[in-house]
């Protein structure tokens, strides 16, 4: 439960911080789409997508770091 709690805490925060990339790991991680269809829905080249959940997936790490 404490990890589940760290992990929605970080999903949280990156989507106060950054709701572009927030939506990315949503539409990833949570609804199984793939890049290409991520930027499809966005509006976004396939790069970009996989940029975003790069720079998500570190800041999501980061996050759930012990301080």
């Amino acid at each position: 439960p404490e990890l589940l709690g760290g992990i929605s805490d970080a999903l949280d925060e990156l989507a106060r911080m950054e709701p572009a990339l927030a939506q990315v790991v949503d539409l990833k991680f949570f609804c199984g789409f793939s890049m290409a269809e991520i930027a499809t829905l966005t509006g976004s080249s396939e790069r970009s997508v996989q940029r975003q959940w790069e720079k998500a997936r570190m800041l999501l790490f980061r996050a759930m770091q012990p301080d």
